[in-house]
C-alpha cells in the first residue's frame, strides 16, 4: 500500500513538471549570496579608520583643542567626540576656545581651502600661544603669518605682541570711548564670546551698548578687555 502511494505521488509530480515545461515556465535557481565588493570594504575601512586630512575645519580645530598633538592619530572615538562638540546645540556643552578659534580661522581666506591636517597644524600652534592672542584679530593675523611662512619654518614663528591699548582717559571724547567699547563688544560677539558680551551689558541693565550710560562706557571697555584676555 505504501509503495502504491509513493508511485502515485511520483507520477503526479512528473505530470506537474511536464505541464510546467509545456506552459513555458522555467525553474529559477535561487541566487547565491554575492561576495562583498572592494567598494564596500573600502567604505567600511574609511568608517573604522578615519583620516585627519578628510575632516572639515571645525572638526580639525576641535581635535587640536581636545587632544593636542594626539589628535593627529585619529580614531573613531576621537572623531565622534570632536563632531559632537562642534554640532551640539546645547550652549553648556559648547567649547568656547573651539568656537572662538573656528570663527577666527573661517575669517582667514586661505584656511577654509586647506585639508584637515593643515588646519589641525595651524590650530595646534595658535593654541600653543593662546594667552598672547587675546582676540579674534590677533588670532587671524597670526594664522596669516603662519601661512606666509614655509611649513618647515613655522615652528619658530611667534606671534607679534601688539602694543597694549591704553585705557580711556579723561582726555578721550565720549565718542571715542563709545567707539572703543563698540569694537570690543563686537570682537567678543564675533569671536565666540557672545555670552560674555551679554553679561557685560547686563551689568549696566542694558541689552545693547547704546543703552549703557555714557559715563559708564569706560567700565565696559575695561570689562570687555578683561574678557578677551581671559578667553
Amino acid at each position: 500500500m505504501n509503495l502504491e502511494l509513493a508511485l502515485k505521488e511520483n507520477t503526479e509530480a512528473i505530470h506537474l513538471l511536464i505541464s510546467a515545461m509545456q506552459g513555458g515556465n522555467t525553474l529559477t535557481p535561487v541566487a547565491s549570496p554575492q561576495p562583498k565588493t572592494d567598494s564596500n570594504r573600502a567604505k567600511k575601512a574609511e568608517q573604522e579608520n578615519p583620516r585627519l586630512e578628510d575632516q572639515p575645519l571645525p572638526v580639525a580645530v576641535a581635535l587640536a583643542a581636545l587632544y593636542g598633538n594626539e589628535g593627529r592619530y585619529l580614531d573613531s572615538d576621537k572623531l565622534s567626540a570632536a563632531v559632537d562638540v562642534t554640532e551640539t546645540l546645547n550652549g553648556k556643552d559648547r567649547n568656547e576656545q573651539i568656537d572662538a578659534l573656528t570663527m577666527a580661522l573661517k575669517g582667514v581666506p586661505r584656511a577654509p581651502q586647506l585639508h584637515g591636517e593643515d588646519v589641525f597644524d595651524l590650530a595646534i600652534q595658535i593654541i600653543e600661544h593662546w594667552d598672547t592672542l587675546p582676540g579674534i584679530t590677533e588670532r587671524r593675523e597670526y594664522a596669516e603669518l603662519l601661512l606666509d611662512t614655509p611649513r618647515d619654518e613655522r615652528a619658530g614663528v611667534k606671534p607679534t605682541v601688539a602694543k597694549k591699548e591704553t585705557e580711556p582717559t579723561v582726555g578721550d571724547t565720549p565718542e571715542e570711548i563709545f567707539e572703543r567699547a563698540r569694537n570690543l563688544i563686537m570682537e567678543l560677539t564675533t569671536g565666540g564670546y557672545r555670552n560674555q558680551a551679554i553679561d557685560i551689558l547686563n551689568k549696566f541693565g542694558a541689552q545693547k551698548l547704546g543703552q549703557v550710560p555714557q559715563e559708564r562706557l569706560a567700565e565696559v571697555v575695561t570689562l570687555a578687555k578683561q574678557a578677551l584676555a581671559e578667553g
